[in-house]
């Protein structure tokens, strides 16, 4: 009998996958169809459609699973299809589920088709423990308290340097020229721009040069 295992802690992944037995206690993920023999281990199986005589897994998460037994901690599946029995401990989620024998405790099923159906009681949690988990509660808050209290903000391991703070320059007591200010930012915009600023003479208006087109050459404004 070919025998196929995932260990504790792995995951595989596969497009379809058929055996004779398969163990799964880490992840599968099949992508379509899950064919085998009989299905164990305390993993969790994802599938597309999964196909077995008896299926035992802690999880299983599948758009129709078709066996003669299950048994398994959660189930979700569009489609649960048990000739003999299905037994769900925990939690049971599905559009349908048909079964001889059904044992079930939580459950959120669309429609059900059996013969017989057992509602299993939830697991009653001791006082004790209950009082354990409250104590140990709230001993993490209390130290979380003190750390927060207590913590220096000092990271360890970390290179120190102090940083000195210069005073702020003082403002200067002559006002704004923003006629030079103007000018500057002209000048480096046209330098970075490739250009060359040139400075030339300024030629008052009344004797600046027209240009008359019908004799098409320059004459100057009469005074």
């Amino acid at each position: 009998m070919k025998t196929m295992c995932i260990p504790k802690g792995r995951t595989a992944a596969y497009d379809t996958l058929e055996t004779d037995r398969l163990v799964v206690n880490g992840c599968l993920k099949v992508a379509h169809a899950l064919k085998a023999k009989t299905i164990s281990g305390s993993g969790v199986i994802f599938a597309g459609t999964l196909s077995a005589d008896g299926i035992r897994a802690r999880e299983i998460e599948a758009a129709a699973v078709y066996c003669l037994r299950l048994s398994a901690k959660r189930v979700q599946a569009a489609e649960v299809f048990a000739s003999e029995s299905a037994a769900v401990s925990c939690y049971l989620c599905a559009d349908y589920v048909a079964a001889d024998h059904l044992e079930v405790a939580l459950h959120d099923v669309g429609k059900i088709d059996a013969r017989e159906v057992v509602s299993l009681p939830t697991k009653k949690v001791h006082p004790f423990w209950m009082l354990l988990a409250s104590v140990l509660r709230l001993f993490q808050i209390l130290l979380s308290v003190f750390c927060a209290v207590f913590h220096t903000g000092e990271i360890m391991d970390a290179e120190y340097r102090q940083v000195r703070e210069e005073p702020p320059a003082e403002r200067s007591k002559d006002p704004r020229d923003e006629e030079l200010e103007r000018f500057t930012a002209i000048f480096k915009l046209l330098r970075n721009s490739g250009y060359t600023l040139k400075i030339i003479p300024g030629t008052p208006e009344e004797n600046a040069p027209a240009l008359d087109f019908e004799a098409e050459k320059n004459r100057r404004t009469a005074a």
